[in-house]
């Protein structure tokens, strides 16, 4: 079992990360650690990790954090649709026979993808097909006529005890 794994070992580890402990969650987490000593090391680091954090000191927000945050988003959002819009747009100022013409090269290579799908797809058909036709004909059920005979002829009489005795 692994400490990452266990409730009162994480809720310990939180509550070290924000305060010191009590004397009784001191003991808890002593008397766990006796049940769980793989985890000393993990508890160590984590102890002198906090205690490095908590060494330094707290700078005060900018005013405007917010206001940058939200500014920072709204510049990522335009960058992500900014082709789809540059493409609608181009495309609206588009004459009737360019959009014509743009319409049937969109319909044409649709066509053009499932016919392709379509030859991929036989193609592959005709290749298992043609595997399966240079496996050698199987035995017709001429063979089958004989099944009793060839059962028996599987089955081995038991072993004489008696003679195996003798011989030892």
């Amino acid at each position: 079992m692994t400490a990452a794994n266990n409730d009162i070992y994480k809720r310990l580890l939180e509550t070290l990360w924000r305060r010191q402990l009590t004397e009784a969650e001191a003991a808890e987490l002593r008397s766990w650690l006796a049940a769980h000593p793989e985890a000393m090391a993990e508890l160590a680091a984590e102890e002198d990790l906090t205690a490095v954090l908590s060494r330094l000191e707290d700078k005060p927000v900018s005013p405007d954090f917010t206001a940058r945050v939200l500014a920072a988003v709204e510049c990522e959002a335009p960058r992500s649709t900014a082709t789809v819009d540059w493409l609608i747009g181009h495309v609206a100022r588009l004459g009737w026979a360019a959009k014509a013409a743009l319409a049937v090269l969109v319909f044409g290579l649709g066509v053009f993808g499932v016919h392709q799908y379509r030859v991929v797809t036989r193609t592959r058909l005709a290749e298992s097909v043609a595997v399966l036709a240079k496996v050698d004909q199987l035995p017709g059920p001429d063979v089958l006529v004989d099944y009793d005979t060839i059962r028996r002829f599987g089955q081995l009489p038991p072993p004489d005890t008696e003679l195996l005795a003798l011989l030892k």
